[in-house]
């Protein structure tokens, strides 16, 4: 997906949501989130721009739990129990992929895959180590199928809702933010659930979280309202 379609889609649902929503999130600003707090990934195309409102199942359903991921285990395994990348799960995967596939993530050859990829994480390791989260900081980035550019943004998200922070772009920031004990990160929203829409509707005309919602307000996603 070219970056100007990214724009257009964007845009699109941004004048949509100003038409139908009293509390229209601005799509590029970035939302600080706590990486402690976020346990659970998703895939969210992103064909359709950044800042979607959809209902439906789709924040409860094929949610997966970030610490049985091997980007997790491996990346814990490296850097918390000082592991060579070659005895963790995260290299394993990335052999056994060459190994029956041919490829994996681009790379055709192991040794490249531990010079380049796993070099280049142990360098992202350092920088946020020495200078924390630097916004934009695409040495390393993940490279989903649909697009070419994100390692240009921020993380991304989707808030579930009752305002579950869910992962979907961005995991090796995450986890090593977690790692690092980094206080908060910026992510862009892909999508917001039609239900946590309203929630922030609600507090935009004054009506503050509705009773029967259990909603931190201080939650990252309704500072922009305060």
């Amino acid at each position: 997906m070219p970056l100007d379609e990214l724009r257009y889609y964007t845009a699109w649902h941004d004048h949509h949501n100003r038409k139908r929503h009293e509390a229209p999130a601005d799509p590029w600003k970035p939302v600080h989130v706590d990486p402690s707090g976020v346990e659970r990934w998703r895939t969210i195309n992103l064909i359709w721009g950044l800042g979607r409102v959809r209902g439906g199942d789709w924040d409860r359903d094929g949610l997966e739990s970030l610490r049985e991921t091997a980007t997790h285990d491996g990346l814990h395994e490296r850097f918390v129990d000082g592991l060579d990348w070659e005895e963790t799960v995260y290299y394993d995967r990335a052999e056994r992929a060459i190994a029956e596939d041919g490829e994996y993530r681009g790379y055709e050859d192991i040794a490249e895959f531990r010079e380049k990829r796993c070099a280049g994480l142990d360098d992202l390791y350092e920088e946020m180590k020495t200078d924390g989260y630097r916004p934009n900081y695409d040495h390393v980035y993940d490279d989903p199928e649909d697009i070419e550019f994100v390692h240009e943004m921020e993380p991304l998200v989707g808030i579930g809702r009752d305002g579950e922070v869910i992962w979907s772009e961005g995991y090796h920031r995450l986890v090593l933010a977690q790692i690092l004990d980094i206080d908060a990160i910026p992510v862009y929203v892909i999508r917001r659930h039609e239900q946590w829409q309203q929630l922030r509707d609600s507090v935009a005309r004054g009506d503050g979280i509705p009773p029967d919602r259990d909603v931190d307000p201080d939650h990252p996603d309704l500072q922009d309202l305060q």
